[in-house]
């Protein structure tokens, strides 16, 4: 029979190895889903997009579109995979998070292409203390974020701009608070035609990947709600595709802004881990070392 100390032995070093498989599985980021890291889907889209289907290839010609939604929160960061693609002609993603402090119940952007949203209502409880926008012009990536804790716009608008190689990859690119990987060669499988019922969202694996300081976002501990949704040109034109999705039957919304107060729970919940797997690490192994060191 195995000692009580070759147990604890045993057991402090499935920690380390879990813990360590954590953060690889972590640091492994390239656009393409990490299914170890991320686990499922927080959201699959509903519908086929309005906005074109894409051919695959070269980054992403003939269409946009967003198929499923992942997030994690680990080392002081949050982790987001949006898998889909974004056309380079020019077409937004925008991505809105609530962090848990006080935020915007409806937009109100002072600056940059996100202004032309201004006036969009996001569901009951929903805060935005953080925003994104993304448009991709011929492999280039024009990136905007936006600071919007307390109610109004701390700090926001253009931040940079991020080259795609020529197959449609931008690997470890800056993009203000987020750190962006993107895939954006996705072949779509959606049926032609705006609305159509979609079930196969959670088979993509590629799209845009974000890491995001939970510092930058207002976070104060706890789950954190995301809305991802596609938009035209100058954020002027939304698509139908959002993250979670429409109904059946919904196309494009051909407005620049949305209004969600009589539609509870349109956003994803990236929850906690509980325990956290640093947490779980750290103390575990902690008291166990300690079990290891008083039966010596």
């Amino acid at each position: 029979m195995k000692t009580t100390k070759t147990l604890i032995r045993s057991f402090v070093i499935a920690t380390i190895v879990s813990g360590l498989a954590t953060y690889v599985q972590a640091q492994n980021l390239n656009g393409t889903l990490n299914s170890g890291f991320y686990g499922g889907p927080l959201a699959v889209q509903t519908i086929s997009t309005g906005f074109g289907d894409a051919a695959g290839g070269n980054d992403s010609v003939g269409g946009s579109e967003l198929d499923a939604a992942y997030g994690q929160i680990a080392g002081g960061n949050l982790y987001l995979f949006l898998a889909g693609n974004v056309e380079n002609n020019g077409n937004h993603l925008n991505v809105f998070v609530d962090g848990g402090a006080v935020g915007e119940s409806s937009l109100n952007t002072s600056a940059g292409s996100l202004a032309a949203m201004n006036g969009s209502v996001f569901s009951p409880g929903f805060q935005a203390t953080w925003a994104f926008d993304m448009n991709d012009y011929m492999g280039t990536l024009y990136n905007e974020n936006y600071n919007l804790v307390g109610g109004s716009q701390v700090s926001g608008g253009y931040i940079g701009s991020l080259a795609e190689t020529s197959t449609g990859i931008a690997a470890g690119g800056y993009g203000g608070d987020a750190t962006l990987y993107l895939n954006n060669n996705h072949a779509s499988t959606m049926p032609s035609g705006a609305g159509l019922a979609y079930s196969g969202g959670a088979s993509v694996t590629t799209g845009l990947e974000m890491v995001i300081p939970l510092s930058a976002i207002g976070y104060t501990g706890g789950n954190i709600m995301v809305l991802a949704d596609i938009n035209g040109g100058s954020d002027g034109y939304l698509s139908n595709q959002f993250l979670p999705g429409l109904a059946v039957g919904t196309g494009n919304l051909g407005t620049a802004a949305f209004n969600f107060a009589n539609t509870p729970g349109e956003y994803f919940t990236v929850t906690v881990p509980e325990p956290s797997t640093l947490a779980l690490f750290g103390f575990s192994g902690l008291m166990a070392m300690r079990l290891i060191r008083r039966r010596k």
